[in-house]
């Protein structure tokens, strides 16, 4: 398929909506939507082919993580490399992020978990007006709230994720799959079920990703999702969303991740 043909809006829009429209929001152990075959097959392929190369990234010195922020503001020194990407794959990627992610698949995703979001807003709006929040939202304005630009992440050498809820201005969490071939049965995502939520006094005071662990609070692995090519998972960021995962020693874990947030395009991701 053409590039012109493959960043076709409608053409994306159309088929996203159809796989959404039939998609099961699933409530235990935490409210969760997962989709196989989210993207018509030639749109995913040209993704796939469009992955950044690894030197572009942002590596942690264990060498087990790397982070590519698809962004050239300042704001997230793990954007660096985006600015070398050549036109053309960053011309796809601008579309994946600003057009199929903000435009296309977060609305829809914001209508199926609507009660949690309105309900981790209104949390949110009561301890910013009780001056608790001290690091900035763009998204306090207004109360407005979009898909962030994200990030490519690659994770590999057996590093683990351990079992967590995502910084306090996301609203939900968005994971595509980009595994290289079929993919395994390991290495997606690991929802737990924790034996109580966390406390949200504790989470918002900094904003930060907060682990059960840290807070004394036993999860218990109930689902490993599968890591197939053009998967979705989706879930939204509640107290009890306990979530993990585990990259293969031999292979790469590849996923972009991008949040529904109360964050602005200028503020780290």
């Amino acid at each position: 398929m053409p590039m012109s043909s493959a960043l076709d809006e409608r053409r994306v829009r159309t088929y996203v909506e159809d796989r959404l429209s039939v998609a099961r929001r699933i409530d235990e152990p935490i409210p969760h939507v997962l989709v196989e075959g989210i993207f018509e097959p030639a749109f995913y392929e040209l993704l796939a082919a469009s992955w950044p190369p690894l030197e572009l990234f942002k590596r942690d010195r264990a060498g087990r993580k790397y982070d590519l922020v698809p962004s050239s503001r300042a704001a997230d020194a793990r954007s660096a490399g985006y600015e070398r990407l050549p036109p053309e794959l960053r011309e796809v990627w601008d579309f994946f992020v600003f057009t199929v992610n903000r435009r296309i698949v977060a609305p829809l995703l914001n209508r199926i978990f609507e009660p949690e979001i309105q309900a981790r807003l209104r949390q949110i709006q009561d301890a910013f007006h009780a001056g608790l929040i001290a690091y900035p939202m763009e998204g306090t304005r207004d109360w407005a709230y979009q898909a962030n630009v994200g990030r490519f992440m690659i994770r590999g050498n057996g590093y683990e994720l351990k079992p967590h809820v995502d910084s306090m201005p996301y609203l939900v969490t968005v994971l595509h799959y980009f595994p290289d071939g079929p993919g395994d049965d390991h290495s997606g995502t690991i929802i737990y079920k924790a034996e109580r939520p966390l406390d949200f006094l504790d989470c918002v005071q900094d904003g930060s990703t907060k682990y059960f662990h840290d807070a004394g609070v036993a999860c218990e692995e109930v689902l490993r999702i599968p890591f197939r090519p053009n998967t979705l998972v989706a879930f939204p960021n509640t107290l009890n969303a306990a979530h993990g995962a585990v990259a293969p020693s031999a292979a790469l874990r590849k996923v972009f991740q991008y949040h529904i947030s109360l964050k602005g395009d200028d503020e780290k991701v």
